[in-house]
C-alpha cells in the first residue's frame, strides 16, 4: 500500500512540475466489464464518451491550453458460455482536438492547435464467481488483448511565426488484466468498480516531427517500447420496471501512466453514459 501511495506521489509532483506542453499518447476509456452471475446472460452496450473541454494531463492546467473537444463513441459486448467463464469483445473509437496559445518557453512552435484520432479494438475472456448465495456481489476477472490506431495532426506557427505542419501516428498493440467487483442488490441498480491495467505497445511510428521535437514532446521515447497504463472505474447501471432487459449505462473513468516519465501524456479522465441490452431478460420477458 505505501508502494502505491508513493508512486502516485511521485507521478502527480512530476505532472504538476510540467512545464511542456502534451501530445497525448493515452486517453482513458470506459472498460467492459459485464454484470454476469449465470450462463447465458448477454451484454450490448454503446456508450458517448467525452472528457470534457478544458481537460488534459495534471500539469497542462495552464489558460493557455485548451481542449477544444474529446468525445467518442464505445461499442462493447459480451456474453456467459458458462456459470464462470465470459468473452467480451468492444471497438473505441475516439477524437479530440487541443489548442495552444503561447504554450510555454519549453515548447519548438508559439501556437499549436492538435487534432487526436484513436481506435481500438478488444477482444477477452473472463471468470466471474459469486460471494453470496443470492448471486448479488460477484467478483470477476477479465484478460484479453487488443490493436488499433493512435495518430495526430499538429499545426500551427513556430518561434519564427512561421506557418508549420506536423503529423504523427503509431500501431498500437494491447494487453490488459482487469478485475472487478460487482454489486447487483435489486432489478433496477447495479454498481461496480474496476481496476484495469493495461500494457500497450507503440510500433509502426510514422512521423514529420524532427528528432529535437520528438524529444521536446516525448515522443521519442515510446518508439517500439511497451508502456503501463493503470485505469480505475466506477459504473453505474439503472433498470426500468417494465423492461429489464435494458439499463441506462454511466461510468467514469480514469487513466494514468505507471512510468513518471510519461504521466502528463495521458488524457486521464473520461465519462461516458450510454444503453446496455441483456438479450436474455427479454426473451425472459417475452
Amino acid at each position: 500500500m505505501k508502494n502505491i501511495l508513493l508512486s502516485t506521489v511521485i507521478i502527480l509532483g512530476y505532472s504538476f512540475c510540467s512545464c511542456n506542453t502534451s501530445r497525448y499518447i493515452y486517453s482513458a476509456s470506459a472498460p467492459n466489464n459485464p454484470y454476469f452471475s449465470k450462463k447465458g446472460e448477454s451484454k450490448l452496450t454503446a456508450y458517448y464518451s467525452s472528457t470534457g473541454k478544458n481537460s488534459g494531463s495534471y500539469g497542462d492546467f495552464s489558460p493557455m491550453h485548451k481542449t477544444d473537444y474529446s468525445n467518442g463513441w464505445d461499442l462493447q459486448g459480451g456474453y456467459a458460455i458458462g456459470n464462470h467463464i465470459a468473452i467480451i469483445a468492444g471497438y473505441y473509437n475516439k477524437k479530440e482536438k487541443d489548442v495552444y496559445d503561447n504554450s510555454g518557453d519549453f515548447s519548438p512552435f508559439n501556437s499549436s492547435t492538435v487534432k487526436y484520432q484513436r481506435h481500438l479494438f478488444e477482444t477477452g475472456v473472463g471468470y466471474f464467481v459469486a460471494l453470496n448465495r443470492k448471486k448479488t456481489i460477484t467478483v470477476n476477472f477479465y484478460t484479453g488483448a487488443g490493436g488499433g490506431k493512435f495518430s495526430f495532426d499538429d499545426n500551427g506557427i513556430d518561434t519564427a511565426n512561421l506557418n508549420y505542419s506536423r503529423y504523427h501516428s503509431a500501431g498500437i498493440t494491447k494487453w490488459f488484466l482487469q478485475p472487478s467487483l460487482n454489486f447487483m442488490p435489486g432489478d433496477y441498480i447495479r454498481l461496480s468498480f474496476v481496476l484495469k491495467y493495461s500494457f500497450v505497445h507503440y510500433g509502426k511510428i510514422n512521423t514529420s516531427y524532427t528528432a529535437e521535437e520528438l524529444k521536446d514532446f516525448s515522443l521519442d521515447g515510446i518508439a517500439n517500447k511497451t508502456l503501463p497504463f493503470y485505469e480505475p472505474a466506477w459504473n453505474i447501471q439503472f433498470g426500468l420496471p417494465k423492461y429489464p432487459w435494458i439499463k441506462l449505462d454511466i461510468t467514469f473513468s480514469s487513466a494514468t501512466g505507471v512510468d513518471p516519465s510519461f504521466a502528463d501524456r495521458v488524457r486521464h479522465v473520461n465519462s461516458s453514459i450510454g444503453l446496455s441490452l441483456d438479450f436474455s431478460k427479454m426473451k425472459q420477458k417475452k
